[in-house]
């Protein structure tokens, strides 16, 4: 996933292991943050072509399906994930700022410049 220049989006899916047959479900995902405000969610599917429906959240916060910034942050955070996921995928998710903002404007909300996967 890159940066696209709206409130909430879902990132393009991502071949995961299972996708390959591989045994050991190891997924390392890195997402890459400037200025970022808001809500980042990581979401699997089994399905080998998934629909809507398919997508579940996977558990990246401490204590939630997600990692939430309540204030401009610029950093890399990291997760690794357990799961034979046939595909996975990013969602940035504004909803829960403070405000709640309807318009996209850049030096208020930051960026996801990338989000890297590493299976195996």
């Amino acid at each position: 996933m890159t940066h696209e220049a709206s409130l909430n989006y879902t990132g393009s899916e991502a071949k995961g292991d299972g996708y390959y047959g591989s045994g050991d479900g190891v997924h390392t995902v890195a997402f890459y943050l400037q200025n970022y405000l808001g809500r980042i969610h990581l979401e699997g599917s089994l399905a080998t072509t998934p629909t809507a429906s398919d997508w579940f959240a996977i558990k990246i916060g401490a204590s939630t399906d997600y990692v939430e910034y309540t204030s401009q942050t610029t950093e890399t955070f990291a997760s690794t994930v357990i799961g034979n996921f046939v595909w996975l995928r990013a969602r940035v998710d504004r909803s829960a700022v403070a405000g709640s903002p309807t318009v996209y404007v850049i030096a208020d909300h930051g960026q996801v410049e990338k989000v890297l996967l590493n299976i195996g």
